[in-house]
């Protein structure tokens, strides 16, 4: 069997050239019995060319065969093999259609070769040539080492690369946080001095639409502290050094609390926004309070965002039988392409679509509300369909729900764990 060298692969590691073994051909006229005496004064070789006798060559024409050291003497060694083939020459005993490989092939995909022909080419060695040379043998021993050298040498380049990448987001994640400590410092100062003279404390301002320039500034300012507070949670998420809360807090007045911050961005797109709470109400619950209200506010702006005037955005919550409480929040927006879902959840990531072009943000929103869920042992997903709108859930394990418990029964639980 002669391997085509058209499927030869340009692998990085060793080839057959270098497995090879340059074992002397023996003629084919050569008795078993003298074969049988090479074998046993050459330990070390697994098998023995044979070429056509009386070339003195060993150009592939002439190669007509290959003996498996450990097939020949289970052979030879039987009762009466010795008396049977000892005078025949060595053709009644060898491999007459060997596997004969490149050169240049490599030793991995030498390794897929013989595991894909079968157990009997892995136990016989094969025949490597250069073009119409004979190079030497090999044996699938010295493959699978060949292989074994290839993937320790990739485990170890791959973990370098993994290394250097870490490094690499770990010095991102020291420079968004400084950088953003930076900025929020004058940036607080501008805030300060806005909001002192929006609300004309030291006098009324002249000429009036001062109060609008103002105002803008003001509203500016926000919105890029908002977007630093955000740059600033998930370099720390992704360091590793978010801190969870342990307060305990009425969900109820918290979502209440959101829904009325979120009321006005809501008017000015002309988007109805409404919310929907159980009869019999919600229990308190023990986790972050601010980093609750953070997801919440944080899909409900993005909900708000890429829906349409017109459209509107429902805010539902209800209770699990387990124990589970659930927020839903759906919209009647653009929506998303059910491959591109899991697109949204990488930082700094949007999905492109008209509304993103005019009303882009940090790409963090939704990112952020996943990791500070999931920090919380709960669960964030969303479904979505382009032009049906989305509905992202977020899911708060029983654990972290105190049914039927007052706040200071609720508060003595965190001490008691």
């Amino acid at each position: 069997m002669r391997v085509d060298t058209e499927i030869v692969e340009a692998c990085p590691g060793r080839t057959a050239a270098d497995i090879a073994h340059p074992v002397t051909p023996i003629s084919s006229s050569t008795s078993c019995a003298a074969v049988f005496r090479r074998l046993i004064a050459a330990p070390n070789v697994h098998d023995w060319p044979v070429c056509v006798s009386g070339s003195g060559q060993a150009e592939a024409e002439k190669i007509v065969g290959l003996v498996n050291r450990q097939e020949f003497i289970l052979a030879y060694t039987v009762m009466y093999g010795k008396e049977l083939y000892g005078k025949k020459p060595i053709t009644v005993l060898m491999d007459k259609s060997p596997v004969k490989v490149p050169v240049s092939l490599s030793c991995e995909a030498l390794n897929h070769l013989l595991v894909a022909a079968g157990r009997d080419s892995m136990r016989k060695g094969f025949i490597v040539m250069d073009g119409d040379s004979y190079v030497g043998t090999g044996n699938f021993a010295d493959v699978l080492s060949a292989v074994a050298e290839l993937m320790a040498t990739r485990a170890v380049e791959r973990d370098m690369a993994l290394e250097r990448v870490e490094q690499a987001n770990v010095a991102k994640t020291n420079f968004l946080a400084s950088m953003s400590h930076e900025l929020r410092t004058p940036l607080n100062a501008i805030l300060g001095f806005a909001d002192l003279v929006r609300k004309e404390t030291y006098g009324e301002m002249s000429p009036p639409n001062y109060r609008d320039y103002v105002e803008d500034i003001y509203q500016s300012g926000q919105h890029l502290l908002s977007m630093i507070n955000e740059i600033l949670d998930m370099a720390k998420i992704e360091a590793g050094h978010f801190e969870i809360s342990e307060d305990v807090f009425d969900m109820e007045i918290t979502l209440s609390r959101v829904t009325r911050m979120m009321r006005e961005a809501a008017a000015k797109a002309q988007i109805s926004l409404s919310s929907q709470i159980p009869e019999h109400g919600l229990p308190l619950v023990r986790a972050g309070e601010r980093h609750f209200q953070q997801i919440i506010l944080n899909i409900l702006s993005n909900a708000i965002k890429f829906t349409e005037a017109g459209g509107a955005v429902t805010l539902d919550t209800r209770l699990n039988e387990n124990g589970d409480v659930l927020l839903v929040i759906t919209d009647t927006g653009i929506g998303i392409d059910p491959s591109m879902i899991e697109k949204v959840f990488d930082p700094f990531e949007q999905v492109e679509s008209s509304l993103t072009r005019t009303r882009a943000g940090t790409g963090l929103g939704l990112p952020l509300a996943r990791a500070m869920t999931e920090a919380y042992g709960g669960t964030l997903y969303l479904t979505s369909e382009v032009g049906c709108g989305t509905r992202v859930v977020v899911l708060l394990p029983a654990h972290r729900v105190c049914h039927d418990w007052s706040a200071t029964e609720a508060v003595n639980a965190i001490f008691v764990a």
